[in-house]
């Protein structure tokens, strides 16, 4: 049986690789095959974007450049040492490295590493080894159907479940639709809220103490491969990302609207009402802020974005990705250049800038109260006031303020393409009031409720 690799291995390997050493002197060191090594390295390296564009050099036509100061007679024209130029310069073709097209394809022991303008790929010991750990914990943690799946079993068994048929029955009646999963499975799912069916709602097992469970993930565990927190943290690390987007969601009374809400680098809260929570809708999401941002500000905003396990995050590939041109080959696929990473289950303190922010949201949207007679046009005025809000940690300024200023005019573009406006700060209002009287009666007897006061209901 062949000697599994060890974090004293990758280690190793990291050492020689910056070291220069090829892949061949890699093996006979560690005396393994050289295709073990280089399916290690290619398959545990990490891109790396740090520093990508710092230098006009990522043009490929750089060194010919005829754009000179005085091009075209015109000293305002764009000239090849403009800081940045090849951002706006129509004849712009990215250099690609040729290390990149060498056996290893990284970066590793390349003495421009710190510097250079190109896209990157490192491979490095401590993020393989959590490549690796996140591997083998996701693997054993089964897999749950994907939204098309669970869409088809849900549309059967809650209808028939609320009748009061045992699982048992349904699946029996409709094998086409259960086809591969098991009975004890179906009982999981409606365990882990996949069904609008509750374990409530099972005619026998409010009868039954529950047996004790692991805490799993709601997500499917394919998607979570190459994106646990512990992977990324490396990532993190190895790009030198120090803020990031956090991705969440809110929920008014169970069974009616909810909002998908975004925390933003710099505290700016994003949120949409929607009436689903599915992974689609969270992917029309990401396509609405694709749009409305643009390529580049979208990086900027999402470069590296962290998400809880609720199915409505349950794909990654179409957040990362986009169909450029969905009318001729809707499945060719484009990368948008973010990363999506997963918290560990039950684990809601590893994303705590978003919680946090969910405290002040809920001054104005009272923890209980339907979202079912709001508009997104009453939740866009309520995040105007929640960003207009002045924080401390902020030195007295307010996430609105923070985000113009460092994202510039297309920031403030992109935050009035979603209807958010800057409040002055002595209107700020943080209150179910600034929704209507109607909207602050109902939080209020949702108040009165949940501390035990019951109210007559008014007709």
């Amino acid at each position: 049986m062949a000697r599994q690799m060890t974090q004293e291995d990758r280690r190793r390997i990291d050492h020689l690789l910056a070291a220069g050493m090829t892949i061949g002197d890699i093996a006979a060191d560690l005396g393994r095959n050289k295709t073990t090594i280089l399916r290690e390295i290619l398959g545990r390296a990490v891109p790396c974007d740090r520093g990508y564009g710092c230098s006009n050099t990522l043009c490929a036509k750089f060194q010919t450049c005829t754009r000179t100061k005085g091009y075209g007679g015109n000293p305002k024209r764009l000239f090849r040492c403009t800081p940045g130029c090849f951002e706006a310069c129509p004849e712009f073709v990215e250099r690609t490295c040729e290390r990149l097209r060498a056996a290893s394809r990284v970066c590793n022991g390349c003495e421009r590493l710190h510097n250079c303008p190109m896209h990157k790929r490192v491979y490095d010991a401590d993020g393989a080894e959590a490549n690796r750990q996140g591997r083998l914990h996701e693997s054993r943690r089964g897999i749950h159907p994907d939204a098309a799946q669970v869409a088809a079993m849900n549309a059967v068994l809650s209808p028939c479940t609320l009748r009061g048929q045992s699982i048992r029955n349904v699946i029996a009646n409709n094998p086409d639709v259960f086809l591969g999963v098991a009975e004890r499975t179906v009982y999981d799912y409606v365990a882990d809220g996949l069904f609008d069916v509750r374990r409530g709602d099972l005619p026998e097992a409010c009868r039954r103490r529950p047996r004790h469970r692991r805490p799993v993930t709601k997500t499917d565990a394919r998607c979570r491969v190459g994106r646990t927190y512990r992977e990324f943290l490396e990532f993190c690390r190895i790009n030198q990302v120090e803020e990031y987007a956090e991705i969440d969601t809110v929920i008014g009374q169970v069974g009616g609207k909810l909002l998908f809400t975004i925390y933003l680098p710099g505290g700016l809260m994003l949120a949409f009402l929607r009436e689903r929570r599915s992974s689609a809708t969270c992917v029309r999401v990401f396509n609405r802020l694709w749009e409305a941002a643009g390529p580049e500000l979208f990086v900027r905003l999402f470069f590296v974005t962290l998400a809880d396990n609720g199915g409505e995050f349950s794909d990654p590939t179409m957040i990362e990705n986009y169909r450029p041109d969905p009318g001729h080959n809707p499945k060719k696929l484009a990368p948008r250049g973010i990363r999506l990473f997963y918290c560990d289950a039950y684990c809601s303190s590893q994303k705590p800038h978003v919680e946090r922010t969910h405290r002040d949201l809920r001054r104005i949207l009272e923890h209980g109260t339907s979202f079912d007679a709001l508009s997104q046009d009453a939740i866009n005025l309520a995040l105007s006031h929640l960003n207009s809000y002045t924080r401390g940690v902020l030195q007295d300024r307010s996430p609105y303020d923070v985000f113009v200023e460092r994202f510039g005019e297309a920031g403030r573009l992109f935050l009035g393409k979603l209807g958010i406006e800057r409040i002055e700060p002595n209107d700020v209002t943080l209150d179910p009031r600034l929704l209507g009287e109607r909207f602050k009666r109902h939080a209020a007897q949702v108040v009165l409720k949940r501390n035990g006061v019951t109210t007559p209901d008014k007709k």
